[in-house]
């Protein structure tokens, strides 16, 4: 059994985007594969037993047999926050290492997904980095470099901690304007000092859009038509908060796009729907006229109606985009595409002692 810790330097980096990626890849290989998750932090309970949604998912799409509660042992939530600043309950390492244990029987990898960075852990009593010494990983650590000195740092900061441990770094959703740079002097830079670059992770307009369905959920909204558009995808947000020539202008260079406008702007509504848009989202809780209501049907464009005003609505949008969802099925094959094209699956099997 050969335990393969993905850990990041800042959350919602990209972790499940490799796990994901590197799991089926395993399993085309022949490799029988186990997911663990030593945390969870989106609970959710099936069958009376408390899990992540994360784990639901992996254990889905990779035809996984192990317990939901094995693969995630320990949920944070608000009775547990409370348990342990009440001092009822005490170190999580135990009930990790013990589930870890079931998942790990039998099985050639063991993905492990991390939560946070390597120190994250230490007010249950189980920081990851302490927890992948006693399991003897792996480990990739993956950053978006959204500060390249940040990033580089962190990436520092884990080789210092994990020392061989770290099998090396992947840096994603990476502009054209970065993917030199890091393909180059940041990759240099890091060998010089014992990291090697396993991948280097485009930004994927795909793989970073948003559902219908997501959108609703994450806003509260109703949707008023066109229920079966709710897994389109939205690839770019536009706002309408200006006059209708420019309006238009600035709608037409915009593709796969959802318009977060005011409920009363029935001017930008129309313009949005002569564009390629995916969602119209109303704010202020204000429902379209009929014409706006005909044309979306006839468009096949959902409309949404949600309570707050527009600035409001951007902002929660903003919340969402920075820890995206890879459930929507689309997703799922853009993101197996992607890792087997970007990352250096053969070096990691090295790192693992693999032989294929």
């Amino acid at each position: 059994m050969n335990p393969l810790f993905v850990s990041s330097v800042t959350q919602y980096s990209g972790k499940n985007l490799i796990a994901l990626g590197l799991g089926r890849r395993f399993q085309k290989e022949g490799y029988r594969i186990g997911v663990f998750k030593p945390v969870g932090i989106f609970p959710i309970r099936v069958g009376g037993v408390l899990t992540d949604e994360d784990v639901l998912f992996f254990r889905k799409v990779m035809s996984l047999e192990d317990s939901p509660e094995d693969m995630c042992p320990v949920v944070i939530t608000q009775e547990l926050i409370e348990d342990v600043l009440e001092g009822a309950v005490g170190s999580c390492m135990d009930k990790m290492l013990q589930s870890y244990e079931k998942v790990a029987r039998d099985k050639d990898v063991v993905l492990m997904v991390g939560l946070g960075g390597l120190r994250y852990g230490r007010f249950i009593g189980a920081a990851m980095a302490d927890f992948i010494e006693k399991t003897d990983a792996k480990v990739i650590s993956i950053d978006i470099p959204r500060y390249l000195d940040q990033s580089i740092d962190g990436m520092l900061t884990a080789k210092a901690l994990l020392g061989e441990r770290l099998l090396g770094a992947v840096f994603n959703r990476l502009q054209a304007g970065r993917m030199e740079l890091c393909r180059t002097l940041v990759a240099d830079y890091l060998k010089k000092r014992g990291i090697d670059i396993l991948g280097l992770i485009p930004e994927d307009p795909v793989l970073h859009a948003v559902s219908v369905r997501e959108l609703k959920d994450a806003l509260g909204g109703e949707v008023i038509c066109c229920p079966e558009k709710l897994d389109e995808l939205v690839e770019r947000f536009g706002i309408g908060a200006m006059n209708v020539e420019s309006a238009i202008r600035y709608m037409r260079k915009m593709r796969n796009k959802a318009v977060i406008v005011g409920g009363d702007r029935s001017d930008i509504q129309l313009a949005a729907l002569e564009t390629s848009t995916r969602c119209l989202i109303l704010t202020g809780d204000l429902y379209p006229d009929d014409l706006i209501l005909g044309k979306a049907i006839a468009m096949g464009v959902p409309i949404m109606v949600v309570k707050g005003d527009t600035q409001s609505v951007v902002e929660k949008v903003e919340s969402l985009l920075g820890h995206i969802s890879l459930r929507a099925e689309s997703k799922v094959a853009r993101a197996v595409e992607i890792v087997e094209k970007e990352i250096k699956f053969d070096a990691i099997c090295r790192g693992l002692g693999l032989t294929r």
